[in-house]
């Protein structure tokens, strides 16, 4: 029989989990400022967190016409 593959796990930060939260409480996507402002983390803490979220496909960040959306995945 083969081993059960292990799917990885990832560690979220604060930060993160901050943003997830106010993801969640949507149903749509939200504008990307509103959110970066309801989180109320600080620019280098807000790139990081992002970044992290995105790289681990938890969120998904969309250009419609001049609009920048966040959403979750």
């Amino acid at each position: 029989m083969r081993p059960e593959k292990k799917t990885p796990t990832v560690e979220l930060g604060e930060d993160e989990k901050v943003i997830l939260e106010i993801l969640n409480s949507q149903e749509d996507a939200l504008e990307l400022n509103e959110v970066k402002t309801r989180s109320q983390l600080s620019g280098k803490k807000w790139d990081k967190a992002s970044k992290t979220l995105t790289k681990n496909n938890l969120v998904k960040v969309e250009k419609i016409d001049e609009v920048l959306l966040m959403k979750l995945i």
